[in-house]
């Protein structure tokens, strides 16, 4: 149990109750600790909402809660690198991704992504800069790639796909109820659907024809001391280092276009 109570607790803000955020706000203060008889008569709050309030944060009991607040109260004074805090959150979503690494759904990727010229890329909000990170390296490779970032234009889009189509998605949660609309009608015109997930329940999947898995952020590194779009980056990277294991031919464009890249540069000097 190493989590620190205060990410934990601003984590989760959104879901909290009126009585929630008043002891959250306690906690946030970084007051004594009391017993949950105190904590209720001081805060008026009942212990009953306090344990709920425990369960909230996904601890057993009020005991774990203090138990955890004491140690970050602790930890305020030990200075630990950020270089230290970053880099491990980093080592542990390279870690999450290797071990869902599936060679056979990485070439079937590879394989659709190959058979079309034009491939459209659906992600909204900071999956939308994986899809411009994903443009910018297929573009290299003589494909022409759409991203489409906002619900209304990937609806529009799924009424006018066709067979010929394939739509790469990505969506850590996959819990957006439009863009699982948007998948249902694009499946039911034909369109061979790519899906990058770290919700393995989400009604996506039911759609996609084939699936990677990203993995998922906890709920510190979700507050955004970790850039969110990671994982998905971390697949991108994946399915194109394979897509030029596999097609050699792709690496003389790449190195085109690196010629390109350079003289525009030496020009602009």
């Amino acid at each position: 149990m190493n989590e620190n109570i205060f990410l934990l607790i601003e984590s989760q803000r959104m879901d909290f109750t009126s009585v929630e955020q008043v002891i959250a706000d306690y906690f946030l203060s970084k007051k004594p600790a009391l017993s949950i008889e105190q904590l209720a008569k001081k805060i008026a709050v009942s212990p009953a909402s306090i344990t709920r309030f425990s369960k909230k944060l996904a601890l057993n009991n009020y005991k774990e809660l203090i138990f955890l607040y004491n140690l970050s109260l602790g930890q305020g004074d030990i200075h630990t690198p950020v270089a230290s805090s970053v880099t491990s959150s980093y080592h542990a979503l390279a870690t999450k991704s290797d071990s869902s690494y599936c060679e056979e759904s990485i070439d079937y990727f590879c394989k659709a992504l190959k058979e079309v010229k034009l491939i459209h890329f659906w992600g909204m909000g900071f999956n939308s800069y994986a899809g411009a990170d994903f443009q910018f390296r297929f573009s290299r490779l003589g494909k022409f790639v759409r991203v489409i970032s906002d619900q209304h234009s990937i609806l529009m889009a799924a009424n006018f796909a066709d067979r010929s189509d394939v739509i790469l998605i990505a969506s850590l949660r996959g819990e957006d109820p439009e863009l699982i609309k948007a998948m249902k009608i694009a499946k039911e015109k034909g369109a061979k659907l790519l899906l990058i997930i770290a919700n393995d329940e989400s009604e996506m999947i039911r759609y996609a024809d084939k699936v990677l898995y990203a993995a998922s952020l906890t709920k510190e590194e979700s507050l955004g001391n970790i850039s969110p779009q990671i994982p998905v980056l971390i697949q991108i990277d994946m399915i194109y280092t394979q897509y030029l294991n596999l097609y050699q031919s792709t690496v003389q464009k790449w190195v085109e276009t690196e010629h390109i890249l350079t003289d525009k540069k030496e020009r602009r000097r």
